[in-house]
């Protein structure tokens, strides 16, 4: 029974943790945030990884959420691939319960896992597609605060990995570069961990199923003359 994994690399703090306790994992795959800048080809090139990594394992789990583009992609394949069912890894980690609470408490709220924070005001540059300006003469990190302005909080989501006083710095950093009010609030990873438990429950259902058809298929074959019994 072997479990693939491919996963965006803001979930690599939890997964890292969390897999170790997984036997059947054969092989993970981490792909870079800035995938999520690009939602279509973030969807092309998952199929691509799936594709290649599915002739290896018998399950693939996806570290992702819908993430804008990824809706239905685990139904495209022919052996099983588990995706989340959430808006994104915020949900992921926080369940989108608490991920709605939290908005409802401030809508200008900027989440933060330990990825998250680990890729900070860089990956809002990127995402925001700044980058060019200093071509012009501009500063992208003044323009990616004037773009910040409706952010008023900035909540750390406190998932237990380490090395957590790094990652708290970071999140502190990336609060000040924006000017918002850091919250640190405790995650639930138990929404994450049933996901990877029917990732590896799958694993073992394919292997049973494809043990199946292939006894159904070498009773289905007949017998060569040579080896056809006389009491037929």
């Amino acid at each position: 029974m072997r479990l693939g994994v491919i996963a965006c690399t803001v979930l690599k703090p939890e997964l890292d943790r969390v897999l170790n306790s997984v036997p059947e994992v054969a092989e993970v795959i981490y792909l870079d945030a800035a995938l999520h800048i690009y939602p279509q080809k973030m969807l092309e090139r998952l199929r691509e990884e799936i594709r290649t990594l599915g002739v290896k394992v018998d399950a693939v789990f996806l570290g992702y959420g819908y993430c804008q583009s990824l809706r239905g992609l685990d139904e495209e394949f022919d052996f099983p691939v588990i995706l989340p069912q959430v808006d994104d890894c915020i949900s992921l980690l926080l369940t989108p319960e608490r991920y709605a609470e939290e908005i409802r408490r401030e809508v200008g709220t900027w989440f933060m896992s330990p990825g998250w924070a680990e890729v900070g005001a860089q990956m809002v540059i990127k995402e925001l597609k700044l980058e060019r300006a200093a071509r012009y003469g501009r500063d992208p990190m003044e323009m990616a605060r004037r773009l910040f302005t409706h952010y008023r909080r900035g909540l750390f989501i406190d998932t237990g990995v380490e090395p957590r006083e790094a990652f708290l710095a970071k999140a502190r950093a990336f609060c000040e570069d924006f000017n918002l009010i850091m919250d640190i609030t405790t995650a639930d990873t138990s929404l994450l961990a049933a996901w990877l438990e029917k990732a590896r429950l799958a694993t073992s259902q394919r292997v049973v199923l494809r043990s199946s058809i292939d006894a159904t298929e070498a009773a289905q074959v007949p017998l060569s003359p040579e080896k056809e019994t006389p009491y037929a």
